[in-house]
């Protein structure tokens, strides 16, 4: 893959800028993100890299109709709140009928956390993303960043296209940024920026705009703002971000080539995601049915190809769980293929062959699930001493339920805010459960990852026709 790199010096600036005033300071309410959180609210949460973020969904999703997930980036020095307290998220005048998160990013700097392109300020956003589509239904994928948070939003969407369908690059630049055909035929790169902006000068965004027009982008959009101070030239712009996602929703349209290509491409991932491909996998499939291009017995023969590699990983991963699985009583303890089993029945739940396999153990699954929602439920309401102590019960024997990391990560936020109405005691006893299931918790997921990792590998040796050289 090509990759360009454009450089521009900021010397004495931070790249970022004042919060609105009479900010909120606290979200409504800290609670994980699912289909039970309040609609309209500032919620807060925390990324398993222990970075805390805002969002806010809307009041009603509808399956039908799923709403956009759009991710606000901040700039250097700022906080997590920063994008709330300057887009009127809070309110419900913006994007009201999509889902909004504002995360931080993970290098400290300028006292906050910054967002940094490579791999680890990536792979926050990408489980943010995947995190999401989990819980919610969701349409279309979109990044918005603000000066060094636009600078990532490049890179983002060089590095991971497959995850996001366009992105509002405000106030930045493009730096070391990949360019893939699948990049160039899928991704919408808006170029937002003041034409007076002195911390980030207006031609980073003309010369982006030209190597994004060379490198042949089909949905490209530069929108230079007029009528602005030096100073305000480097501030939000609510109105100017609402009309480029509002062209985000108008050119983000998948064809049948990108919903086959969007699986395909996690065989390029060091982690593929079995979810990606699935939902890819079935987009594809509608999308052809009515799709008339010269390519499409080439699409459909990638689509067969795909149904062969997850009925592999399907068998792969029954093979690493079935033998303690079809063990499973009341009485079993905690173990590693809890986790991996959890995480692959995400995917395969409804497989008629996974279904008949693990038949019993769905059953319990499905009882743990009714007890940790309860749990979870419970401390949303209210936490007391009688909610936590039903939680943490929870905790000790609901471990199938798809929502348990959910429930372990809501006690232990719940424990570092000390409340009052907890003894020291029951505490230490969450402390302890956490502590004794840590290296089974982590070696299910990377069992599970790794299942997945080594099917995609052999199936790609095996299949070398479909997989062409990476362009460099």
């Amino acid at each position: 893959m090509r990759r360009t790199v454009l450089f521009v010096f900021l010397a004495g600036f931070t790249l970022g800028l004042p919060v609105a005033s009479h900010a909120q300071e606290k979200a409504d309410e800290i609670v994980a993100p699912s289909a039970a959180v309040a609609g309209g609210k500032v919620l807060e949460w925390t990324t398993p890299e222990g970075r805390p973020y805002w969002y806010r969904v809307p009041k009603k999703i509808k399956a039908s109709a799923p709403p956009a997930l759009i991710l606000m980036l901040h700039g250097t020095g700022m906080p997590h709140g920063w994008a709330f307290w300057n887009y009127s998220i809070a309110g419900g005048t913006f994007r009201a009928d999509d889902i909004i998160v504002s995360p931080d990013g993970l290098t400290p700097g300028n006292g906050a956390f910054n967002f940094v392109q490579g791999k680890k300020d990536g792979d926050q956003i990408a489980g943010l993303i995947h995190l999401f589509r989990e819980e919610f239904p969701i349409g279309r994928v979109y990044l918005y960043g603000h000066s060094q948070g636009a600078f990532f939003a490049y890179w983002f969407a060089g590095e991971y296209p497959q995850l996001v369908d366009g992105i509002i690059a405000h106030a930045g630049n493009v730096l070391d940024v990949k360019h893939s055909d699948f990049a160039r035929d899928k991704v919408a790169i808006g170029i937002l920026h003041g034409k007076a902006d002195a911390v980030v000068s207006v031609e980073c965004a003309y010369r982006t705009h030209d190597i994004y027009q060379q490198e042949g982008y089909k949905k490209l959009k530069l929108y230079v703002v007029e009528g602005l101070t030096e100073t305000s030239g480097h501030w939000p712009l609510p109105q100017q971000v609402l009309e480029m996602l509002q062209w985000l929703d108008e050119v983000s349209v998948k064809t049948a080539w990108q919903a086959v290509e969007m699986a395909m491409v996690q065989f390029d991932a060091a982690q593929p995601s079995l979810e990606g491909m699935l939902a890819a996998q079935l987009e594809a499939r509608v999308l052809l049915k009515k799709y008339q291009g010269e390519d499409k017995a080439l699409l459909a023969g990638k689509v067969v190809l795909l149904d062969e590699f997850l009925a592999l990983a399907l068998q792969a991963h029954q093979d690493a769980v079935a033998e303690p699985a079809l063990d499973f009583s009341s009485k079993s303890e905690f173990a590693a293929w809890m986790v991996h089993f959890v995480a692959a029945n995400r995917v395969f739940a409804n497989d008629r062959l996974w279904t008949k396999t693990f038949k019993k153990v769905q059953g319990q699954a499905g009882k743990h699930s009714k007890a940790v929602d309860k749990a979870l439920d419970a401390l949303g309401k209210a936490v007391n001493k009688k909610n936590f102590s039903t939680a943490v019960q929870a905790l000790e024997a609901d471990f199938l339920s798809a929502r348990y990391e959910e429930l372990a990560g809501q006690l232990a936020r719940i424990v570092e805010n000390s409340p009052k109405d907890l003894a020291p005691k029951d505490c230490a006893t969450l402390a302890e459960i956490l502590s004794s299931r840590a290296e089974a918790r982590n070696t299910g997921r990377e069992n599970f990852l790794a299942t997945t990792a080594t099917v995609a590998k052999e199936f790609r040796a095996t299949h070398a026709d479909a997989f062409p050289a990476t362009e460099e």
